[in-house]
């Protein structure tokens, strides 16, 4: 009697096992950085007079605040929306050789930035998934000649909101900048 309730429970926990382990995220483990090369920059460009973080433009734009500048990517897996707000990044030479921006604040806001096609063609996807599985914490930009070095891609959010960057470089200065995504002030 001793060993079939021994065996029972172990039969148990082995089931227990199985399904816990079956109904885990199917979403893969990413790293927090998404490291760029000099192939997926848009190439070269001359500085357009935007504010300069870091050593990175683009962060700082004017209309960031606008909600109308927020575009929907769809639900991802996890049932939230998405939102992208697009941000072409350029990062100067002085930040050589790359600059990492990072968000700090919030917690759920991600970058994606990549080729141009690459980008294109997370966009094109039927839902928000592919674009939000490729988004990460923190990207590294590197220099790639002796003027800006732009890439594309944005800023994903679940909504409007203020979001807090830090941009770091070997070269440069650090920063730290809030933007105020869709709302009006942060």
């Amino acid at each position: 009697m001793r060993r079939a309730a021994t065996l029972l429970s172990t039969l148990f926990i082995g089931a227990s096992l199985v399904v816990a382990c079956s109904n885990a995220p199917t979403r893969p483990a990413h790293p927090a950085l998404l490291s760029l090369t000099c192939a997926d920059s848009a190439g070269q460009q001359g500085q357009s007079g935007e504010t300069l973080t870091g050593g990175v433009e683009g962060l700082v734009l004017p209309g960031s605040d606008d909600p109308a500048g927020l575009y929907p990517v769809g639900k991802a897996g996890d049932g939230k929306p998405y939102f992208i707000y697009k941000a072409f990044l350029a990062v100067s030479a002085s930040a050589a050789p790359f600059a990492t921006v990072s968000v700090t604040r919030p917690a759920s806001a991600r970058l994606v930035y990549g080729s141009p096609s690459r980008i294109g063609g997370l966009f094109s996807a039927d839902s928000g998934q592919p674009l939000v599985m490729a988004a990460r914490s923190q990207v590294r930009l590197p220099v790639c000649g002796p003027r800006f070095t732009g890439f594309t891609g944005g800023v994903i959010v679940t909504g409007p909101g203020c979001v807090t960057f830090q941009v770091s470089s070997p070269s440069a200065r650090s920063a730290t900048v809030s933007v105020p995504i869709g709302p009006g002030r942060c």
